[in-house]
């Protein structure tokens, strides 16, 4: 399948979507808005498999806010 994205006013979604609807969803299928963080799933998935087998390390909040304290301290013009 291909995928188009259509922009459609609100007066007339509801006789689109009921048009769209008509079609067998085997050839057709309606998808609804998605939610976009600027990654594609492949992305995703591939960041997910390497948090998984243990070759990402991960930081709590505190020891992000440390690391960047030191970093900023040694730039920093005294």
């Amino acid at each position: 399948m291909e995928t188009i994205k259509i922009k459609v006013s609100e007066k007339i979604r509801d006789k689109v979507l009921s048009l769209l609807q008509q079609f067998d969803k085997e050839d057709l299928q309606v998808i609804e808005n998605e939610l976009h963080f600027g990654f594609s799933e492949p992305e995703l998935q591939n960041e997910y498999q390497k948090l998984n087998s243990g070759k990402t390390k991960t930081y709590s909040l505190e020891e992000a806010d440390e690391i960047l304290e030191e970093t900023i301290k040694r730039y920093e013009i005294e």
